[in-house]
């Protein structure tokens, strides 16, 4: 009994660069010329099922790799990034200029440290590890693909891992970047990290 699960961040948003968390955001340019790749990444997987987060970057990404094998996505909300609150939209120098003091707080405290409006970093933890309990059951013996953001796919690979929350940005995660999970009866094994 296994289920694999293949994490993709979605491709290059419009606004490169910044917190965009739950601000719904198209792909830029260069983002819609990287969904030609995809198909080419995803082809050593046999995936059964499409996944994506409700927000356009990532059902965009998702429906060019979905529309190769003739598979229907399923968006979930849970698999939104985390809600930046008042950073959302923002980059980090404009952060660093606009809450010097919240910035470095923020850094230095992670996960603890909190964002004017923001979603808690233990709730967000929560919502996706909840949403990805939902799919493993669902497809035992299976191979999905969930299309995702780059805080989704770290908190999933620290737990996979056993790394620390505080450990989080340790790991890259690249636009269009794969990572694999196998979820094996008793155990997990990370087959491939931002491949």
């Amino acid at each position: 009994m296994r289920c694999r699960v293949v994490l993709m961040r979605h491709a290059v948003p419009a606004q490169e660069g910044c917190f965009l968390g739950q601000l719904d955001v198209q792909l830029g340019k260069k983002g819609r010329r990287q969904l030609r790749e995809v198909a080419q990444k995803l082809s050593p997987y046999r995936v059964e099922a499409v996944y994506s987060s409700d927000l356009s970057r990532s059902r965009i990404t998702a429906e060019a790799t979905a529309r190769l094998g003739g598979i229907h996505i399923e968006t979930r909300p849970g698999f939104r990034e985390m809600h930046f609150g008042v950073w959302q939209g923002l980059s980090w120098k404009q952060i660093e200029k606009r809450f010097p003091r919240l910035a470095r707080r923020w850094l230095e405290e992670f996960p603890h440290g909190s964002i004017p409006g923001a979603e808690p970093f233990s709730e967000f933890k929560k919502r996706v590890r909840q949403e990805l309990r939902k799919i493993i059951a669902k497809h035992p013996g299976g191979c999905v693909l969930v299309v995702t953001h780059a805080g989704v796919i770290r908190s999933i690979l620290a737990q996979a891992l056993g790394v620390r929350d505080r450990n989080l940005f340790r790991m890259a995660q690249d636009y269009c970047g794969v990572s694999v999970i196998d979820y094996l009866r008793d155990e997990v094994m990370v087959r491939c990290l931002n491949g």
